[in-house]
This record gives C-alpha cells, sequence and structure tokens, in this order.
C-alpha cells in the first residue's frame, strides 16, 4: 500500500490532502477547515495518482503552499 500527505498553508489556515492505494482501491482525503467534515473521493488504483496531481496543483493555483510533502508522520 501506497500513501502520500500534503500538509498546505494559506493565511493563518492548514489543510490536509491524503492520497492511498492499493491493489484493491484508491482514495484521495482533503481536510479543509472551511469544510465541516473530511471529503473522501475514491478512485481506481491506475487513476489517483494523476488526480493527486491535479488536486495539489489546484491548491497552488489557489494561494495553498506545500507545508509538507511525504508518508504520514507518526507519533
Amino acid at each position: 500500500m501506497a500513501t502520500r500527505t500534503v500538509i498546505m498553508a494559506k493565511n493563518d489556515m492548514l489543510a490536509l490532502i491524503t492520497m492511498v492505494k492499493s491493489e484493491r482501491g484508491a482514495s484521495i482525503t482533503t481536510l479543509d477547515p472551511r469544510r465541516g467534515h473530511p471529503l473522501v473521493k475514491n478512485y481506481e488504483p491506475w487513476a489517483v495518482v494523476e488526480e493527486f496531481r491535479k488536486v495539489l496543483r489546484l491548491s497552488e493555483e489557489n494561494g495553498w503552499r506545500v507545508v509538507y510533502d511525504g508518508e504520514p508522520l507518526w507519533g
């Protein structure tokens, strides 16, 4: 299973975008402080990486900047 987490900042807000990919399925989860709950979208494993790149690109175009990009931090 592959996992990638990106923490983004804009003004005084932080957002989290996570991609999880396995042989059985894949998803992208976003935690945006302006929403009341996380948004989870499911994808075919072969399509999720390109969709994740689109989400990041659109976020950066909307003024967000990447603070962390890598595997989830535990502990």
